[in-house]
């Protein structure tokens, strides 16, 4: 599900949960769980399986569960970014296949993300199922994304290039080694943890502001995908899943 190894002070994670890396709940709180900062490490970097840095939400899961479920895979969703966000060391991602909807957010939460070259997507596309984005999602989206192309990456549900993230600041950069660059850069954080902390803390308070000042939209996310419009868009998705 997630391969995990030490390497100096910093914890790799692997994501390997199926083809895509959809995400389910043992898979989301794998993730959760190992973004929770102990002893043993002080920095970690996120990347996927080569094809897939992650897919999003295992929406065909979601449909054949009960709101229950639903609840806490995105609980747990946003539990994970939220870790990852106010990890206290760096985070860093090497986002090395296409990163949609929740992936995206995933990666998003990140520190610094490293894409490598190749003809993979980023973007959300929550809205063209009938769906907003709960607090937690758009606190990763404004760290990363201008105020003026927030509308677009959020609203538009269209997915870009890697060289367009960057443009975007969904990516930071492109390099044919990501993961190497991604190791270099989280050890050498690492090496200066204290202001790095204090560095980090700052940067990341007017999003995390927002967040608490819009509490939890969990329970509206699910009325969302409750809703006829939503479902009949969220089936029409999964068909298109079944057939590819």
């Amino acid at each position: 599900m997630i391969d995990s190894t030490i390497e100096g002070r910093i914890k790799v994670l692997r994501m390997n949960h199926g083809p895509a890396n959809a995400m389910d709940l043992p898979f989301l709180t794998a993730v959760a769980d190992a973004c929770i900062p102990d002893n043993s490490f002080d920095g970690v970097v996120l990347t996927g399986n080569g094809r897939f840095f992650s897919a999003g939400l295992n929406i065909v899961n979601l449909m054949e569960g009960d709101d229950d479920n639903a609840w806490k895979i995105i609980e747990t969703l946003g539990r994970a970014i939220m870790n990852i966000m106010t990890f206290p060391g760096p985070v860093v991602a090497a986002v090395d296949g296409h990163a949609v909807a929740g992936g995206c957010l995933l990666a998003l939460s990140c520190d610094h993300r490293i894409g490598v070259p190749g003809d993979y997507k980023m973007g959300m596309n929550e809205l063209a199922l009938g769906l907003d984005l709960p607090s937690f999602a758009l606190a990763a989206v404004r760290r990363c994304v201008p105020a003026h192309r927030q509308f677009e990456v959020t609203s538009l549900s269209r997915f870009y290039l890697p060289e367009e993230a960057v443009e975007l600041g969904m990516l930071n950069e492109i390099n044919n080694d990501a993961e190497t660059e991604t190791l270099k850069i989280s050890t050498s954080l690492a090496d200066s943890l204290a202001p790095f902390q204090r560095l980090k803390k700052h940067l990341n308070a007017p999003a995390l502001e927002l967040y608490e000042k819009e509490g939890d939209s969990i329970d509206q996310f699910i009325q969302q995908w409750k809703t006829p419009e939503s479902q009949a868009k969220i089936k029409a998705a999964v068909e298109k899943m079944k057939k590819s």
